[in-house]
């Protein structure tokens, strides 16, 4: 059941005979884009005169108005995520506008180069293609907003009430020189996933309480680490599981006025991973890869995860770890992954888009039918607070626990105010340096950093690396 009513009805409904000239005969995308429009439902009520549709107003925010509804807009992503929270959020509630969002799904990885150089030669080649929203990950989604051809929001009309809701974080990571440049449907804090019945087992408790307190910071979860090795067990599938949780630890930027910046959460990373790797209490598995993952059913204690982590990529279905995880804070709070969406100058229909953005990003009802029906933990404190007043949440997979209120506490405990649009491949470096110090190539945690800085002057000549 809906928690939330629209103060203002749709100003009218278009007719079926909607013009389809702008995205209705399939063209052949020059950046070879898969490109998909979902069919437009028959509009529900009547127009009432006017020639305008407009967002719900909600309290702190005014409508968008679309006076356009016959300019097209083209979003392009990396994947079909975006396209389904498309069809399920914004053409359910604007059917009469639905052929007018054409949606590419470029079927890449979106942290890698190609991804960005498709949508750099879609920009270029203008035309009916040009992109209009483009969806960037978390990893590369800075480097997508300092670029010239991204528009802030408020080119869009929509104001800071209207994104209140939202959880710092998101905002603090999206606003460039002052100027909020991206909005996310999502939040993606952190959490320990852990096995109960081997808790149980090794440390005679399971429930979430108790577990949080023996691995409540590093040295207790080192502690805790030892006890699983005694019993047989690993604390972690391999020593880069912890990378997130750490880095976001950091207390100043990768790049400080244009000089190399080693961070101590760095060197504490390295530390710490390779007394993971040392001690055995990893199976040396490194994330993502088919090991990794059948070890989540295997004799592994716990995983770093997140809300997207635990009901898409834990992958327990089908074995005999269903229903035995529950989640706890762990030793710090983090966060992992996030997908932005950011408009560009391109744009031929600005108000369209405002209303796709204010929608999925910022419509309190839209957001808690993204979770409640997609599972896709919400950027809105609003929607998740009714979410959790309504009894919403319980998964399968942590045996009916409902990670909910940990997700809002930690989230709002958030900062990425160092962030940089290097992290993503930084960070890269810095794994490059720990498997090599873990493997014993390199002796010691300042042959690592020495490495690191090596793989920096290699890549950026512009950078100071001392």
């Amino acid at each position: 059941m809906k928690k939330f009513k629209k103060a203002l009805a749709l100003s009218l409904a278009l007719a079926m005979g909607l013009s389809l000239c702008a995205c209705g005969e399939e063209k052949k995308d020059e950046t070879e884009a898969t490109t998909t429009a979902a069919a437009t439902e028959e509009a529900t009520t009547a127009a009432e005169g006017g020639d305008t549709t407009e967002a719900p107003t909600e309290e702190g925010g005014a409508p968008i108005t679309v006076t356009d509804t016959a300019t097209a807009i083209q979003v392009y992503s990396w994947n079909d995520e975006l396209g389904s929270r498309l069809d399920s959020h914004f053409r359910t509630r604007y059917p009469e506008l639905s052929d007018l969002v054409v949606y590419n799904n470029l079927d890449l990885s979106g942290t890698g180069e190609e991804y960005p150089a498709k949508i750099q030669a879609a920009i270029d080649a203008g035309g009916d293609l040009v992109p209009s929203i483009v969806a960037a990950d978390n990893d590369v989604a800075l480097s997508f907003m300092q670029r010239d051809y991204i528009v802030p929001v408020t080119d869009l009309g929509i104001t800071m009430d209207m994104y209140a809701n939202a959880y710092d974080y998101t905002v603090e990571y999206a606003t460039i020189d002052g100027e909020l440049k991206a909005l996310t449907w999502q939040a993606t804090p952190g959490v320990v996933a852990y096995r109960t019945d081997i808790a149980e087992e090794v440390l005679g408790f399971s429930d979430p309480e108790s577990v949080q307190a023996a691995i409540a910071d590093w040295d207790k979860f080192f502690e805790t680490a030892e006890t699983m090795k005694g019993a047989g067990y690993y604390m972690t599938s391999g020593p880069d599981e912890i990378k997130y949780a750490m880095l976001d630890q950091r207390q100043s930027a990768w790049v400080i006025d244009g000089a190399l910046n080693i961070d101590p959460a760095v060197n504490d990373y390295l530390e710490y991973s390779k007394k993971l790797y040392d001690n055995d209490y990893t199976k040396k598995a490194a994330m993502w890869s088919s090991e990794w993952t059948a070890n989540m059913a295997d004799d592994v204690f716990c995983f770093f995860g997140c809300t997207w982590f635990i009901p898409w990529s834990l992958s327990i279905e089908d074995t005999d770890a269903m229903g035995k995880y529950n989640v706890v804070t762990g030793p710090v709070s983090y966060h992992w992954g996030g997908s932005y969406l950011l408009v560009t100058d391109a744009c031929p229909n600005k108000e369209l888009a405002g209303l796709v953005l204010y929608t999925m990003c910022c419509d309190t009802e839209a957001m808690y039918d993204i979770f409640d029906q997609d599972t896709d933990f919400c950027n809105n404190q609003e929607a998740v607070a009714q979410l959790i007043a309504d009894g919403k949440g319980a998964l399968d997979k942590l045996g009916g626990q409902n990670p909910l209120e940990m997700y809002d506490a930690a989230a709002k405990g958030l900062s990425l105010k160092n962030a940089t649009s290097y992290d993503n491949i930084f960070n890269a470096y810095l794994d490059t340096a720990s498997q090599s110090y873990n493997s014993g190539d390199l002796a010691t945690v300042d042959d690592a950093i020495v490495n690191i800085k090596e793989q920096v002057s290699a890549a950026y000549s512009d950078i100071v690396v001392e």
